[in-house]
């Protein structure tokens, strides 16, 4: 039997909150997993049950043709600030004020994800139109994922500036923001009129606990419900206690290095290539994660079906190829960087040290260099070589991973790492409609990040593993969404 709502206030120690809350302003793995219990979609992918789309904010809809897309929206939905959310708050949304158009705040950030909207028409108080400049095979699961949560317009404009809006944005979710400590905590409260059922918990609190030590021993003592970012060391500390358990695994993200291809000695694909070939990804998995994670066959995911590559084969592990990629290259031992943060990733600093000795036994002389924070990693251009990222795949569809990424809406193009005509080309016939297309286009794809122009290269899939209290029963997501909500979360006595 489940214990009132009202008895229990969670605490989730995490590694590191966001800084800027809408999903726009901060596209990673942290916002998501506070955020989307706060903002969110018109439709809901149901990870439980394979991805299935279920109605979320739309209680149906329908698609016209190849580019339109047609919603018909939930009755009594109510926005955190009293208001009603309707059709002119999913305009909004998506509108100029927020996304539309390149002098929207949110454009730069989320046209990655919906850079091909044309315009949301509003038909009555509870429809919305959609429509796409060209056809579109991900029309629904773009309103499904990630960067399309919704807000409410009133509370946006309430708050007078975009950066006022970044403070206490307001949505529609089982739990509203209520105070938010940068550096320190975010707190939100289950909201009592949420059109659902309500949140299983009276507040969740994320708290910053930088140090793995210390999230484990504040969950063993009960001072934390849940931590995040364990790795497999410490698996038997909290399985041999009945009070906590283990839950998670690998999600729909593959965890990589970045190249940047302006840096002196990264210029020639071959370097990029010999870094690559110089990784021994298996023992990385064997000797970090024993086990609990695998290495994919390229920059792709099994969820992608017709158009995942299963003959493709990715770089082995070949130090004596890297070695002699190098002396083509002509590299005389130049020092190149490497930048990583505190473990944003599980088992990151183990992660990055294990790498530069690899790359130590082929002659690449890699030294590290620790940030405090993610503007530290993407800024300052100069003496950028390698560092570190996560490629989600946002959709079931490589649009929603490799392109997204590294096409010319990505980050790493919109940031001059990476360039590539040829990808772009490729990429164009990925977004086409004609599967026989997607699928060549993608082994194309595939071919150059691998081995002609590598913009970065893939480790292993990224696993996501929990620490718990046992009188929680939660099922973790396969993305970085924590889901504190009644769909995946109930309390025990």
């Amino acid at each position: 039997m489940a214990i009132a709502a009202s008895q229990m206030d969670l605490t989730v120690a995490v590694t590191k909150n966001p800084s800027r809350l809408d999903p726009m302003a901060e596209n990673s793995n942290v916002n998501a997993r506070v955020m989307k219990n706060v903002l969110e979609t018109l439709i809901y992918t149901d990870s439980s049950s394979g991805g299935a789309l279920k109605p979320g904010l739309a209680q149906s809809w329908r698609r016209l043709d190849d580019r339109t897309l047609e919603l018909s929206l939930r009755q009594g939905v109510q926005c955190h600030n009293g208001e009603v959310f309707d059709a002119e708050d999913v305009a909004f949304s998506l509108g100029p004020q927020r996304f539309l158009g390149e002098q929207a705040p949110g454009w730069g950030i989320a046209r990655e994800y919906l850079g091909g909207l044309e315009k949301v028409e509003v038909l009555d108080s509870h429809k919305v139109r959609i429509r796409f400049t060209q056809p579109d095979p991900l029309l629904e699961l773009r309103f499904a994922n990630w960067m399309s949560e919704m807000v409410c317009k009133d509370a946006f404009q309430a708050a007078g500036s975009w950066e006022n809006w970044l403070k206490q944005p307001v949505g529609t979710g089982p739990y509203r923001l209520v105070e938010i400590k940068h550096g320190d905590y975010i707190k939100l409260q289950a909201f009592g009129d949420y059109w659902g059922e309500r949140a299983p918990a009276n507040s969740v609190t994320f708290k910053e606990v930088p140090e793995t030590a210390a999230r484990i021993a504040g969950l063993k003592t009960g001072e934390y419900q849940i931590a995040t970012e364990l790795t497999p060391d410490q698996f038997e500390l909290l399985s041999s206690d009945p009070s906590t358990r283990i839950v998670g695994g690998p999600i729909r993200n593959i965890r990589v290095i970045a190249f940047d291809e302006n840096h002196p000695q990264l210029k020639n694909p071959r370097m990029r290539e010999a870094l690559s070939l110089a990784i021994d990804r298996q023992l990385i998995v064997d000797t970090l994660y024993a086990g609990h994670t695998t290495v994919p066959t390229g920059l792709q995911m099994e969820v992608f079906g017709d158009l995942f590559i299963s003959d493709f084969k990715g770089n082995p592990y070949d130090p004596e190829k890297a070695r002699q990629l190098l002396k083509e290259a002509d590299y005389k031992g130049e020092p190149i960087s490497y930048r990583y943060l505190q473990d944003y990733y599980a088992g990151e600093v183990n992660t990055a040290q294990i790498l530069v000795e690899m790359w130590r036994q082929v002659g690449l002389n890699v030294t590290l260099e620790p940030k405090e924070n993610w503007a530290q990693i993407e800024d300052d251009p100069k003496g950028r070589g390698i560092f570190n990222w996560s490629n989600s795949a946002e959709y079931p569809d490589p649009l929603g991973q490799i392109y997204r990424l590294y096409g010319p809406e990505g980050w790493f193009q919109r940031n001059h790492t990476f360039q590539s005509d040829a990808f772009n080309q490729w990429g164009e016939q990925l977004k086409g409609t004609d599967q026989a297309k997607r699928i060549e286009a993608m082994r194309q794809l595939l071919e150059i990040y691998e081995r002609q122009d590598p913009p970065g290269t893939y480790l292993h899939t990224l696993p996501m593993y929990y620490g718990v209290r046992s009188e929680l029963e939660w099922t973790p997501t396969d993305n970085p969404f924590m889901d504190l909500s009644s769909r995946e979360l109930r309390i025990k006595h």
